[in-house]
């Protein structure tokens, strides 16, 4: 994938600025239409989004990417996108509407840029939230705990937000090449086929910005918490708990912050 880093001058703060203010314009006015984006804004919200626009947010530090389709080829099955098409999100605390979709595979944000060709790439910061208005889907940036990678930085959905410990899953998507021949001659071509992974899930404690792994034995996650492992132990055998099930996880981690 080919990227081009955005220098600190005049003209490239110009086109960001321009960015800024059409996707905030695009964002409000969908808005207005009605739907699942919560209330509608207040008369002078176009305003209001042109004022900010013109002054543009350092902390998203994007970089653009270019000619994204030719990275994968023609011969694909599947999509390497939770959602292959660019919906409306907030992302705080830039606190403004954008177009954006997950790539589940690269593990990227991508956030829709002023040309039709320009795709951006939000920089991972802790303190990054994207909140997808479809579906209501909350992306946050957390490090992962004992990676092999030095700050490893990476987009979790949000199931269970509490102040005391917070419950996630990582979506992942893996790349298979497989050749195939073809018709009426022995040269093959090479197809790329996107397929989901088991998703993985994770807690993060006291909203530290730290994303600890669940293991899938119950002896290992008890000694995550080492003070309650008595009553979380019984909690799971009495309700059956699984530990590669979100529904049984939530049910569980909610009944851990009551304790």
């Amino acid at each position: 994938m080919k990227t081009i880093h955005t220098k600190t001058t005049f003209k490239h703060l110009k086109y960001f600025m321009v960015f800024c203010l059409l996707l905030s314009l695009e964002g409000f006015a969908q808005q207005c239409k009605g739907g699942s984006y919560g209330e509608k804004p207040p008369a002078d919200a176009i305003d209001l989004a042109l004022r900010a626009s013109m002054d543009f947010d350092n902390d998203l530090n994007a970089v653009v990417v270019r000619n994204q389709g030719i990275v994968y080829g023609p011969n694909t099955i599947g999509s390497p996108y939770m959602q292959s098409a660019f919906t409306t999100a907030k992302i705080a605390p830039v606190g403004k509407v954008y177009l954006v979709r997950y790539n589940a595979l690269m593990d990227e944000m991508e956030v829709k840029g002023a040309e039709e060709e320009d795709v951006l790439i939000i920089s991972k910061k802790k303190s990054y939230v994207i909140n997808q208005h479809e579906n209501n889907v909350t992306y946050r940036v957390l490090e992962k705990i004992e990676s092999e990678k030095e700050n490893d930085l990476g987009y979790y959905i949000s199931l269970e937000d509490n102040d005391n410990i917070s419950l996630y899953k990582k979506s992942c998507k893996k790349m298979v090449k497989r050749k195939k021949g073809s018709y009426g001659n022995a040269a093959s071509s090479v197809t790329t086929e996107f397929k989901d992974m088991r998703c993985e899930f994770y807690i993060e404690k006291a909203h530290n910005g730290h994303a600890i792994k669940l293991p899938k034995r119950k002896k290992e996650l008890l000694a995550l918490f080492p003070d309650k492992a008595d009553l979380i132990k019984t909690f799971i055998k009495k309700n059956r708990i699984k530990l590669n099930k979100e529904d049984s996880l939530k049910k569980l981690i909610k009944y851990i912050n009551t304790i």
